[in-house]
């Protein structure tokens, strides 16, 4: 589920860097940061949480680790939308957190700290891009992405139709007016990798698309017999199962005037283990309070 104050959109997005993490390339890429894919020799992402030495808890949308060839290189991304505030006072309350963000990583990790901020406006993104002025001779600066930025992929076979960079064309413009050509793309992009790595990803980009970009990838998947589409089909009905397994738990808990606390309701919100849900499901049937359930 997303987490308050992100659209499905930002998630997506994040999703990107999460599923693949070497993806931080083409994210820091289209922000203006060039590396070369051939330099990197790890990447994985780590817990949210920047806090390591500080009392305070530092939360990071996404926090990227990059092994380049001329060392370690940390990447926290943040996604900020605009909600219909002025771009400026938007990202004048975030910059001291970035600024922040970037010294806890930096003194951290001993390495380059690059603060990456996308946004579904490209006036926010362009504010964000904005130094952050700690004081005479002291400066730090994140590097951001919006929409203008993200270029349109129409052609499979372009070079840079790569996994990433077609799944992020269909989260930035899948619901634009060359929706069928991008979506198209991305189909056809997908059907040459893994399977199940295709079927994540197109159930990613599925989040955010609109009821009429939705029907027109249900269309373009009906039509061109790929093997991921079986994998994508089967991850619905799994998805679906679980959909009504965890609407059951709490018909019953409800209906049996059994109260839960919001940490028990968000385990059943979240909980994908199908044999689980059934467990706490069989158990509200008979138990006489939720912590019962949940032992």
């Amino acid at each position: 589920m997303a987490r308050e104050g992100l659209t499905p959109q930002h998630e997506a997005i994040l999703e990107v860097a999460r599923m693949q993490p070497a993806d931080t390339l083409e994210l820091l890429r289209i922000a203006g940061i060039h590396y070369d894919p051939k330099e990197l020799s790890y990447a994985r992402t780590d817990s949210e949480n920047a806090n390591r030495r500080f009392p305070r808890e530092r939360r990071i949308d996404l926090v990227a680790r990059l092994g380049m060839s001329d060392g370690p290189l940390v990447v926290p991304i943040e996604a900020h939308r605009r909600n219909n505030q002025n771009p400026a006072k938007l990202v004048a309350k975030a910059r001291r957190k970035w600024a922040a963000d970037v010294a806890v990583l930096y003194e951290d990790c001993e390495c380059p700290v690059i603060m990456l901020v996308i946004s579904d406006c490209d006036e926010v993104a362009a504010e964000a891009r904005k130094p952050i002025r700690l004081g005479p001779g002291s400066t730090v600066q994140a590097v951001s992405f919006g929409p203008a930025q993200v270029r349109v992929i129409t052609d499979p076979d372009a070079p840079e139709a790569t996994p990433g960079a077609a799944m992020l064309s269909a989260i930035f413009h899948g619901n634009g007016p060359n929706r069928e050509a991008v979506l198209s793309a991305l189909d056809h992009v997908l059907a040459r990798i893994d399977k199940e790595e295709a079927a994540r990803r197109i159930g990613v980009v599925s989040t955010v698309l609109d009821e009429a970009s939705a029907k027109v990838l249900e269309a373009i998947m009906s039509t061109t017999k790929f093997k991921y589409h079986s994998a994508w089909a089967d991850g619905l009905r799994e998805e679906g199962e679980r959909h009504r397994a965890r609407k059951a738990v709490f018909n019953i808990l409800t209906a049996r005037s059994i109260e839960t606390t919001a940490a028990q309701r968000t385990r059943i919100e979240t909980c994908e283990d199908l044999d689980q849900l059934e467990t706490w499901l069989i158990a509200a049937a008979t138990a006489a309070s939720s912590d019962e359930v949940f032992s």
